[in-house]
């Protein structure tokens, strides 16, 4: 392999700021040169740990004193890379973690799209990126935010990322988790916009599991729970879609109780 033209490579998207590319960018930064030369070259380079291949023709350079093993760059940032322009957000527990509302670490990057991915999750150095497709009526409320001094990511907003969570609340780290969530954001969420997004979101279940948990820490719900309590609950959802399937029925919020409430508080207060 042409050593210098491996190096003149990366200090070329280097000094463009780009240290994500993809094959298809170096085939056209490079026309006179072959494709299946350009391919080759840098398979090599991802043998001697100079990039490491995020997906199919897509490579990130690996900073010099960094092993090329072990190197991830920042989960988020890899998740707006493999999306390559399509619409997505970082959701869920992920989002949580942005918005600061979890000291838990997370396992795993959740990407919230509106495809239908080929595969629902994907390994990546080790790491697990899980792909969440909500339909169209699902699809909103995220936007681009900062993760770090230089480097915005798209990710659900505040009060959509709480909607996500009660939602599916195994996505969002268990209920005990999202109770933590709900309880820290208190002050912060903006009431008009919570409530258009959970008429927007469409989730009968979501809105019960938001009002039991404002109720049990006697936290303003920010709109009126009269007319979703009055309704007849013919069916139970699960408190915590993340806990097995058991605990009494709550026939005020239309609930299976399946973690004791006690837990929940003990998290909160202690």
């Amino acid at each position: 392999m042409p050593i210098d033209f491996s190096w003149n490579m990366l200090k070329d998207f280097s000094l463009a700021g780009n240290d994500c590319f993809s094959f298809q960018e170096v085939v056209d930064k490079y026309p006179k040169k072959d494709s299946v030369y350009l391919s080759k070259v840098l398979s090599k380079m991802v043998d001697k740990g100079m990039l490491i291949k995020l997906v199919h023709g897509l490579y990130h350079i690996v900073p010099l004193n960094a092993n090329a093993n072990h190197y991830l760059p920042d989960w988020h940032l890899v998740s707006k890379y493999i999306m390559q322009g399509k619409p997505y957000y970082v959701g869920y527990f992920s989002a949580m973690e942005i918005h600061g509302l979890t000291t838990q670490p997370s396992l795993k990057e959740i990407i919230v799209t509106d495809q239908q991915p080929s595969s629902s999750t994907r390994k990546i150095q080790g790491i697990e990126f899980q792909f969440v497709t909500h339909i169209p009526s699902r699809f909103f409320g995220y936007k681009n935010i900062w993760i770090n001094q230089y480097d915005k990511v798209m990710v659900s907003d505040l009060e959509k990322t709480i909607v996500d969570a009660v939602t599916r609340p195994h996505l969002g780290g268990g209920i005990v988790e999202i109770s933590k969530a709900i309880y820290e954001s208190r002050q912060a969420i903006k009431r008009d916009t919570l409530f258009k997004y959970f008429q927007q979101n469409g989730s009968q279940a979501a809105i019960k599991r938001y009002l039991f948990i404002c109720e049990l820490f006697q936290i303003d719900p920010l709109f009126s729970i009269q007319d979703v309590l009055r309704k007849p609950q013919n069916s139970y959802s699960l408190l915590d879609t993340s806990a097995p399937n058991q605990g009494a029925k709550n026939s005020r919020f239309g609930l299976k109780i399946n973690l004791d409430p006690d837990t929940l508080k003990h998290a909160i207060y202690t």
